[in-house]
């Protein structure tokens, strides 16, 4: 199984869930556990079964989303920041993904197992 986890790792708010790698690397070890920069491209595993890690504004928990729709009003989104949910649609319709879990992350996270913010 992969984990993409999303996240620009050079801006506070937005690298909470690159943050978490090492503990999802070190609870998982079975799973390919990897960054990715959605800006340049997404990379869905060949069976099309993915799950995705991203930070999220408006959670104060980490958060299964069991849609897009209901993870894009989540997700953080401005003029600096790549649409990653319109791409996870397109990548959807076109069958490249078939089962899709999102994870949400809080932006503040302050779990002790995850480091403190």
């Amino acid at each position: 199984m992969k984990v993409s986890v999303f996240g620009n790792k050079n801006l506070k708010e937005d690298r909470v869930a690159v943050e978490l790698i090492p503990w999802l690397k070190k609870k998982y070890p079975e799973v390919e556990v990897v960054w990715e920069d959605p800006v340049e491209g997404l990379k869905p595993p060949k069976d099309g079964n993915w799950v995705v890690v991203d930070a999220c504004q408006g959670i104060d928990k980490i958060t299964e989303f069991s849609s897009l729709e209901k993870f894009e009003v989540k997700r953080r989104v401005s003029v600096h920041d790549y649409e990653v949910a319109m791409e996870l649609k397109l990548l959807m319709k076109l069958g490249r993904i078939k089962k899709l879990k999102v994870i949400g992350v809080p932006m503040r996270i302050m779990k002790p197992e995850f480091g403190h913010r």
